[in-house]
């Protein structure tokens, strides 16, 4: 990595370990500042990465398998498709293409929802630069079956990041987060479905 590169990984690395402290100041920060675009981009493929890389380790034994099956079967969701064919680098392409593709549909759609049922002042960009960083936890993904626990914690930022965002209460950003999770289940349900018929 080059010298100058250095101080911007430093700088990530400090505004993610933030985000997952939920630092308010940041949260406010990314919310008001459209060129932390870029750094929310890079917090949502770098967290995401790193937990593919977990899930891989841990999916490719039976326990984890099994384990990651009985979860998703409990949870009443089903998941992307992930080949048989192609290793841990396609698993983790995919991981971070469809983590990429899921926060930009969260952040229109709580965008959404927020300012219409709930009346929060934000846009899209604003809600894309917080839910991002909101992404940060998942980076503890990487060490096997603690998945679940960055999703809870990813799941605490990201009311965090919309009450935030939407400048509203915590009661309305939770509401905001349901309907916003209702919405990508029922999107990444049909997009399994469709896959699956083809």
């Amino acid at each position: 990595m080059p010298a100058r590169d250095a101080p911007l990984m430093r700088e990530l690395a400090n505004d993610m370990f933030r985000a997952s402290a939920l630092d308010l100041e940041l949260y406010n920060r990314a919310e008001r500042a459209p060129g932390m675009l870029g750094r929310a981009v890079a917090v949502v493929v770098l967290a995401n990465a790193l937990s593919a890389v977990g899930s891989w380790i841990g999916y490719e034994n039976t326990v984890g398998e099994d384990l990651w099956n009985a979860v998703r079967r409990w949870v009443g969701i089903g998941g992307f498709p992930i080949p048989d064919e192609g290793g841990i680098v396609v698993q983790v392409g995919l991981g971070v293409l469809f983590a990429l593709l899921g926060w930009v549909v969260w952040a229109v759609t709580t965008s959404a929802i927020g300012r219409r049922v709930f009346g929060g002042t934000t846009d899209s960009g604003e809600m894309l630069r917080v839910l991002g960083f909101a992404q940060a936890p998942r980076v503890i993904g990487v060490i096997p079956f603690l998945g679940p626990v960055a999703a809870v914690w990813v799941l605490a930022a990201s009311v965090i990041a919309i009450r935030e965002g939407l400048d509203f209460s915590t009661s309305r950003a939770i509401g905001t987060a349901i309907g916003g999770w209702i919405v990508w289940v029922a999107l990444q349900q049909a997009v399994s479905v469709v896959v699956q018929v083809i």
